[in-house]
């Protein structure tokens, strides 16, 4: 009876190894994200590592986490870099518009709601991004470019993802003082994995059938 409950198929040993690697992925995320231009390739690393050792069980997530880091790390900075200043310029619009609207102006009030809007499609571009990057080699530009292709074409379930995405991250800030930042980073790559894998696997070369990968991924 005690090898069965030690043994490695017990359920709640599991359970518990599965919540410790979520937990031991978000620290790996939130470390490789200090220096804020790190914070694309931290998120590749997190999906990837998610996706490949959590969800299909394959290797050691640790181990995965860091070696894609490395390799996403030059395309995942520059891409990181130019994705914060288009947010910065976004939230200033927002900010704009909100004291705008705030006037009581109906123009600027549909104005304001409309942006809200808009801004669904960013938010799925940014969501896609570095998934993408996690399975593809591209320069940052290719990167940027082919995350807005792919959210266009895949419109539903990039935005999708986006919702998934933003709601965690204002779930987080809400909640980080109860150790919720420990466990919604890599709870989020995995949510959003559901959406955005079946778009990625279309694109991934499968060299059994001698398929290229498609020239605007390349």
């Amino acid at each position: 009876m005690s090898n069965g409950f030690f043994s490695g198929s017990n359920p709640l040993f599991r359970l518990t190894g599965r919540v410790l690697d979520l937990v031991v992925l978000s620290f790996f995320f939130l470390l490789a994200s200090l220096p804020v231009v790190t914070l694309g390739p931290a998120a590749a690393a997190l999906y990837y590592s998610s996706v490949k050792c959590l969800r299909r069980g394959e290797g050691s997530p640790y181990r995965s986490f860091w070696a894609s880091f490395r390799e996403n790390l030059r395309p995942g900075i520059g891409a990181t870099v130019i994705l914060l200043i288009i947010a910065v310029a976004l939230d200033v619009l927002f900010v704009f518009l909100t004291m705008a609207a705030a006037t009581g102006s109906t123009a600027w009030i549909v104005a304001r709601w409309a942006f809200l809007v808009f801004l669904l499609l960013p938010a799925a571009m940014y969501t896609l991004t570095f998934p993408l990057l996690s399975r593809f080699t591209c320069t940052a530009g290719g990167l940027l470019a082919n995350a807005l292709r792919l959210t266009v074409r895949h419109l539903p379930a990039a935005v999708g993802a986006g919702i998934i995405n933003a709601a965690l991250v204002m779930l987080t800030l809400k909640t980080w003082f109860y150790g919720s930042v420990l466990l919604t980073p890599a709870l989020g790559a995995l949510a959003v994995s559901f959406l955005l894998e079946p778009v990625l696997r279309r694109y991934t070369p499968q060299a059994a059938e001698g398929e290229d990968t498609p020239w605007y991924l390349r």
